[in-house]
């Protein structure tokens, strides 16, 4: 056994979801139908087992293969596929067949794609609209290497929040996601909110890759210099032996005054918890945060 491993505390274990569970059967056979994909089965998201059981998902378009492989994260890099063109109205059919009110799309990042996708995210969203208006929308994108006309494109379908993950502290990005850049996730952020005032932004980091205090606390205070309204922090949990290693798992408490640290610093809304993620506890907080601004 690996010297450095450490045991994952019991506050982080979840059980693995039953394929005889009958909601658990209907999600899947819904995402089988139309041949989507999640992060919640691509990502390994611990959270899978509840969000299955109510009947939800996070889904994850524009294929399994990511062509950035950053060294956390379980999806597959390599060469993509091309797109699927009838992918926006299977998710778009999915989700009215689950009769989801609050939707999570994200993606696998395509860098060999001229906009990275955006027309494909806008016509997701157009179609989850033609299905109802009522529909809430938050969408979790990749940076498209900064292209602002890519973010112009989403933002005509008018989401109802965008996330943009910082994912770490710039210490960590070289080790972390080297083909991305701290700066450039910053002013995704900050470009978003400035020609939007009015839609709730969001971004997520890690904890456990050997960050200091301190840095989170600094990373909070740049992603707050972008104007966004919510934060997810969560425990870094390594998906295989390929990936990085725990530097450490913190503790419940430790979570706890993160998120007392972020609402002083000035976030409408934070999460953060050892199991927390981007679409966790999504729609209370996009609601806890519309409803303050009214």
């Amino acid at each position: 056994m690996d010297k450095n491993y450490l045991r994952l505390p019991d506050y982080l274990k979840r059980p693995i979801a039953s394929l005889d569970n009958k909601e658990n059967k209907s999600v899947r056979n819904i995402l089988s139908k139309y041949n989507l994909n999640t992060v919640c089965d691509n990502a390994r998201c611990p959270n899978k087992t509840a969000c299955y059981g109510c009947l939800t998902a996070t889904f994850l378009i524009m294929g399994k293969i990511c062509t950035r492989n950053c060294r956390f994260c379980n999806i597959n890099g390599g060469v993509p596929e091309p797109l699927d063109i009838n992918e926006p109205k299977n998710v778009a059919n999915a989700i009215e067949e689950l009769n989801l009110k609050y939707v999570v799309i994200t993606s696998t990042t395509r860098d060999d794609i001229p906009d990275g996708g955006a027309e494909h995210f806008k016509q997701t969203i157009d179609e989850i609209r033609k299905k109802s208006s009522s529909i809430k929308i938050e969408i979790l994108t990749p940076d498209f290497l900064g292209n602002k006309n890519s973010f112009c494109t989403i933002l005509k379908s008018k989401p109802d929040v965008f996330n943009h993950n910082m994912e770490t502290v710039p210490r960590l990005y070289k080790i972390a996601r080297p083909k991305a850049d701290y700066i450039r996730s910053l002013n995704v952020l900050s470009y978003i909110k400035e020609n939007n005032p009015e839609i709730i932004t969001k971004t997520g980091i890690m904890v456990g890759l050997g960050e200091t205090k301190d840095e989170i606390i600094q990373t909070m205070k740049d992603i707050l210099n972008s104007k966004v309204d919510i934060l997810t922090i969560g425990q870094y949990i390594r998906p295989s032996k390929l990936h990085l290693k725990v530097d450490r798992y913190y503790k419940e408490e430790e979570f706890e005054e993160l998120k007392n640290i972020a609402l002083e610093l000035g976030f409408k809304g934070v999460v953060s918890a050892p199991l927390a993620r981007s679409s966790y506890m999504a729609a209370e907080t996009y609601n806890a945060v519309k409803n303050s601004k009214q």
